[in-house]
């Protein structure tokens, strides 16, 4: 039978007190990994594609990976 898979535990992870602070540190991680992303985030739209093939063309012609 094979090994159970080791896991490394550093530090402890502190619980939110509130809903509202959860939503608060949430946020702040979000505003985090806005600025890490090199590409903004987009405005919403709708593509609508007539083929499954051709939805799949524009996915891959598309530089912006936030946009599917």
């Amino acid at each position: 039978m094979a090994d159970p898979i080791k896991i490394k535990v550093v530090g402890k992870r502190r619980a939110p007190a509130t809903a509202e602070e959860a939503f608060r540190r949430a946020q702040v991680l979000q505003k985090q990994a806005e600025r890490l992303n090199p590409i903004p985030r987009p405005r919403g739209f709708v593509f609508k594609a007539k083929t499954r093939e051709e939805y799949e063309r524009w996915r891959r012609n598309h530089p912006n990976p936030r946009l599917w």
